[in-house]
């Protein structure tokens, strides 16, 4: 009974309505300003890989800078994101996760390896990521969870340094403590790991 319950959650479209990825493509042309014409992004802190990017954590960003839970009023005005539908984030989402970069160009798929500590940066990613961001470092797309791996290190950089300065909240959850302990130093080992799953580092 269980694992027919399970079955039949699994099944439950993650979209409100059948997604028109062309749509999506059009809609992610003010996009493409900043992150690329497949959404590579930039090796940057600001400019981040959305191809890839699992759907529902992609929505979940979104609807967060909508909202104001995000701020970034360049990224909003520049993209429209107040002028877009429910819809519009759906295609946009869908749109996002279903490119290959590797398939386009092998050269824009490749995330550089940071240097550090990787057996500390393991440690750290066993013990406090591997539950929510899968042992390959994926994500979870129907949990809105990130692709770490497909991620720029410089980004990640800054986006957990933001963590630690409350300017982010983590897991959704104001009072998470994960990063409040690392030094510097292990998130650079934590970076060095991450970045070492990356699927062009793993060849």
């Amino acid at each position: 009974m269980n694992r027919l319950l399970i079955t039949l959650l699994l099944s439950i479209p993650m979209f409100a309505h059948a997604v028109d990825l062309d749509n999506g493509r059009k809609q992610a042309r003010s996009c493409a300003l900043c992150h690329g014409h497949y959404g590579q992004g930039t090796p940057g802190p600001a400019s981040p890989r959305l191809a890839g990017t699992p759907a529902g954590y992609m929505i979940k960003q979104i609807e967060a800078y909508i909202k104001g839970d995000r701020i970034n009023p360049r990224m909003v005005v520049t993209s429209s994101l107040h002028s877009i539908s429910e819809e519009d984030v759906d295609d946009i989402a869908a749109y996002y996760e279903s490119i290959n970069l590797e398939k386009i160009n092998p050269i824009l798929n490749n995330i550089p390896l940071w240097p550090g500590n990787v057996a500390r940066g393991e440690e750290l990613y066993n013990g406090d990521c591997k539950s929510c961001h899968r042992k390959n470092g994926m994500g979870k797309s129907r949990k809105g969870i990130p692709a770490l791996a497909l991620q720029y290190p410089r980004y990640l950089f800054r986006q957990m340094k933001m963590f630690q300065w409350d300017k982010r909240v983590h897991d959704d959850d104001p009072e998470d403590e994960t990063f409040d302990e690392l030094s510097d130093q292990d998130i650079e080992a934590l970076l060095a790991y991450i970045s070492s799953m990356a699927p062009n580092n793993k060849k």
